[in-house]
């Protein structure tokens, strides 16, 4: 590696160029579950154009239709989480695919009802296009691996003394000095 005061070369600079790319995809990605987990609708929808598709299962369409779909089916929950593991992106020009895999937890009900977890793992099959210089998600297909769901009329222990998450605008992140 070069030190500071060397010039990158042409194979380095093309290699921090797909780094960027491939970062720039993963931050899609990534704003699309915090805008679901958060129900931030404006996070959620950036991820998508206009004109991309989804195939999350129980809906198959629009893309912008699936946050408004996906948005209300999420408040029913109590709490989620999309965890998202590695992902495998591949750049070609303003094109690109991206494998991501991910785990989906939702609970529903919190005490004094029974505690009632569902996980849905997989992977998320994404083609991505840049316009005009942003990526955002063309087309989405949700591939599943495993699911379960857990019952239970246990907490855990102490729960009751942690800050709860919450949605959009309410959650604690939204508020200073944690803002984001």
């Amino acid at each position: 590696m070069a030190d500071d005061s060397t010039p990158l070369t042409a194979v380095e600079l093309g290699q921090l160029r797909a780094l960027l790319e491939r970062d720039a995809i993963r931050r899609v990605v990534e704003g699309y579950a915090r805008g679901m987990d958060r129900c931030e609708e404006s996070n959620a929808r950036a991820a998508y154009w206009d004109d991309g598709h989804d195939n999350h299962g129980l809906f198959d369409g629009n893309a912008q239709e699936f946050v408004t779909w996906g948005l209300a089916a999420a408040k029913e929950y109590s709490g989620q989480q999309h965890v998202l593991g590695q992902s495998t992106i591949a750049v070609d020009g303003d094109r690109a695919s991206a494998e991501t895999y991910f785990v989906h937890y939702a609970e529903h009900g919190r005490a004094p009802s029974p505690n009632v977890v569902t996980a849905l793992a997989g992977r998320y099959l994404d083609h991505l296009e840049r316009r005009g210089g942003e990526w955002k998600i063309a087309d989405r297909v949700v591939v599943i691996d495993w699911s379960t769901v857990w019952r239970s009329e246990e907490r855990f222990p102490g729960v009751d003394a942690f800050v709860p998450g919450d949605w959009y605008p309410d959650d604690r992140i939204y508020t200073k000095p944690h803002s984001l």
